[in-house]
C-alpha cells in the first residue's frame, strides 16, 4: 500500500513539476562530513569532475524509490574516483540519521547535514533555491548547471541517460592528459605561456571537447584568455595536451 501512495504522489506532482533549482551557475560551498571528508564544491569542479548534488531527507516519501537508484549510480559511475563526484544534501537530518541511511544504502558519499562543519544543508538549500524534495542536479566543471532537476528517479537509467547526455562515463577526463605541453602559469587568468621552438597551431577545448580557442604562434608564445569562462579547458599543442585550469 505505501509503495502505491508513492507512485501516486509522484504521479500528481509530475503533472506541475518544474525545475526545482532556478539558478544556473553554482554557488560554492565548503564542508566536512562526519567521516571526516572534505567538500569543497570548487575544488572539485576545478579538478575537472561533474558534481551531482542530490537533495533528499532520508525519511521523505520518496526516499524508498529514489535513494537505491542514486546508491546504484553512485556505484556504476565509478564511486566518485571517475568523472561523477556524488554530494548529498540532506537539510532535515542529523548525523544519526546520515548513518543509518548510509548502512541501509551502502553509500559511502558525502552527505551534508544539518550540523555539518562549515556550510549546513540548510544554507546550500537556501543558495540554489530548492525547497522541494528529493531532487539531484549536474553541475559542470565550468560551473554552469547542465541539468537543474533530476525528477521522479523511478529507475537508476534515469540518472545514468540523464548524466550520459553530458558526460561518457569512464572517459575520465584526467586521461586526456597525454604529454606535457609545458604551459605556465596554471591555474592562470588572463594569460598564460607556452615554451615552444617554431611555429605552430594551438587548440584550446573545454572539458566538453569543443574547441573554443584557436591560434597559431610562433616560437615561445603568450596567449590570451580573458574570453575563457573559468574552469577545465585542454590545450593541445603538436598533438600533446595537457590540462589547462581558467581561474
Amino acid at each position: 500500500m505505501k509503495k502505491v501512495l508513492t507512485l501516486f504522489f509522484i504521479m500528481i506532482l509530475a503533472l506541475n513539476v518544474k525545475a526545482q533549482c532556478p539558478i544556473t551557475e553554482a554557488v560554492d560551498f565548503y564542508s566536512i562530513d562526519d567521516y571526516g571528508t572534505k567538500v569543497h564544491l570548487f575544488e572539485i569542479l576545478d579538478g575537472g569532475q561533474y558534481a551531482f548534488i542530490y537533495f533528499f531527507m532520508s525519511d521523505a516519501s520518496t526516499s524508498e524509490m529514489f535513494d537505491p537508484c542514486v546508491a546504484d549510480a553512485y556505484r556504476q559511475l565509478g564511486s566518485n574516483q571517475e568523472d561523477v563526484y556524488f554530494i548529498g544534501v540532506a537539510p532535515c537530518n542529523d548525523s544519526l540519521a546520515i548513518d543509518g541511511w548510509k548502512e541501509k544504502y551502502d553509500i559511502d558519499f558525502p552527505v551534508i547535514h544539518w550540523y555539518t562543519e562549515g556550510s549546513t544543508a540548510v544554507e546550500i538549500c537556501d543558495d540554489y533555491q530548492v525547497q522541494i524534495f528529493s531532487t539531484a542536479i549536474l553541475i559542470a566543471p565550468d560551473r554552469q548547471i547542465l541539468i537543474d532537476n533530476i525528477w521522479p528517479i523511478t529507475s537508476t537509467d534515469v540518472i545514468l541517460d540523464a548524466i550520459a547526455e553530458f558526460v561518457v562515463p569512464g572517459d575520465n577526463v584526467n586521461e586526456i592528459v597525454k604529454n606535457s605541453v609545458g604551459i605556465h602559469p596554471n591555474p592562470a587568468k588572463t594569460n598564460f605561456n607556452i615554451d615552444l621552438d617554431g611555429d605552430t597551431h594551438v587548440r584550446i577545448f573545454d572539458i566538453a571537447g569543443r574547441c573554443v580557442k584557436e591560434i597559431d604562434v610562433v616560437d615561445n608564445a603568450t596567449i590570451n584568455i580573458e574570453d575563457l569562462n573559468k574552469g577545465v579547458y585542454f590545450v593541445e599543442v603538436n598533438d600533446k595536451i595537457e590540462k589547462l585550469i581558467v581561474e
